[in-house]
């Protein structure tokens, strides 16, 4: 029995076996704003302690005691020992008491027990290292919240920069500029066709995902130009590609599949697909007005 052999391009089945680049890994601007608060806060801890004397049982006990929690939490007595702040505070006790020898594998521990009960006997450290906890981890939410809020701001004007960028939740005016401009308080019908930068910005859909998207649309000659129109405070720069009304609708339709997933309240989001229904209603009576035009020519 004789099989029939089947000649394959090599190139295609090259790209058949070939694996998938990932995209663009996204920016993690929060990180990078929450390292920068942190390292400027150790600044603001090491002006201080400049500026103050530490040598005072109030500061040393609750160096004490912070050391203690440490052991508590399961840090090793001998680690602690060999800490500069340790022997500071040995160094304190020698002076200043409380005079005694503390050996044996709870040695550590038991000491700093001690330093504290002598130079701060009605300090209740428990409660306020709890108390401190509580505040200590609002403080790092509200970091967090204002870091978020911070990246959102520089994640949209970065946007409007560069293609790399995208912004985190759409625009519901800008969406609505897909379709329509003012002039002389009349909402008209724009005079140009939207770019790839203004469906990013309204959609938040990645320009590499539009570009995509635009391309399984099998975009007809015409349905994509680049029209000498730049933003009147633009003087230089490539001129940008404009998107005909068929392809603008297949891109509401996406963004209009993706909704759920964006990251906002459902109020917002009932509002958008409000929004995206109507833009994409201008762009089919568009449409069916320039068939109109080409059947009576």
């Amino acid at each position: 029995m004789m099989r029939a052999t089947i000649k394959r391009n090599p190139s295609t089945a090259r790209k058949k076996l070939m694996r998938r680049r990932p995209g663009r890994p996204r920016t993690n601007l929060e990180d990078t704003i929450l390292a920068e608060m942190s390292e400027d806060e150790k600044k603001a801890e090491e002006i201080v302690a400049q500026a103050i004397n530490s040598n005072t049982p109030s500061i040393m006990s609750f160096e004490a005691a912070c050391l203690l929690f440490g052991i508590e939490r399961g840090a090793s007595p001998q680690a602690i020992r060999r800490t500069a702040i340790f022997q500071k505070i040995n160094q304190y006790a020698k002076k200043n008491g409380p005079h005694d020898k503390w050996v044996g594998p709870h040695g550590v521990r038991d000491f700093l027990k001690e330093f504290i009960s002598f130079h701060a006997p009605r300090w209740n450290y428990r409660e306020e290292a709890l108390q401190g906890a509580i505040e200590d981890r609002n403080y790092q939410q509200e970091n967090e919240r204002i870091a978020q809020e911070q990246a959102e701001v520089e994640r949209y004007e970065l946007s409007w920069e560069t293609k790399y960028y995208t912004p985190d939740a759409p625009d519901g005016f800008l969406l609505c500029g897909l379709a329509w401009e003012y002039r002389k308080r009349q909402r008209l019908f724009r005079r140009t066709w939207p770019t790839l930068r203004e469906l990013k910005l309204a959609t938040a859909i990645p320009e590499r995902t539009l570009k995509k998207i635009v391309l399984s649309l099998r975009p007809n000659k015409g349905e994509i130009v680049k029209e000498p129109l730049r933003h009147k405070f633009s003087r230089r720069g490539a001129v940008p590609l404009r998107y005909g009304p068929r392809l603008v609708v297949g891109v509401l339709n996406e963004f209009l599949n993706r909704l759920p997933e964006f990251p906002i309240d459902e109020r917002e989001r009932q509002r958008l697909q409000k929004t995206a229904f109507l833009v994409k209603r201008a762009f089919k009576a568009k449409l069916a007005h320039s068939a109109q035009r080409l059947n009576a020519c």
